[in-house]
């Protein structure tokens, strides 16, 4: 199968990770904790933004594509930001 541009993100994502289908535009539950704990982990200053938690999440996973890690990145930033 050739993954291309106009793919869902979450479809590749949940390739990638498993778990439970994601819903309601969010990315797959097991990748969302992945990504979280990844950043955490490289990042503990929360410093990054999304090009450079995208780069750090392709680096830890290298079966990751642009475009889904992109949608991850923004998602799990989304998440770490104080309300």
């Amino acid at each position: 199968m050739v993954f291309g541009d106009r793919e869902d993100p979450r479809a590749r994502l949940h390739a990638v990770f498993g778990g439970p289908a994601a819903t309601s535009g969010q990315p797959p539950v097991a990748a969302l904790e992945w990504a979280e704990r990844t950043l955490v982990e490289a990042d503990p200053a929360h410093a990054a933004d999304v090009v450079a938690a995208t780069r750090l999440l392709r680096r830890a996973k290298r079966r990751l594509t642009l475009g889904p890690a992109v949608f991850l990145a923004k998602h799990a930033l989304a998440r770490r930001r104080p309300a």
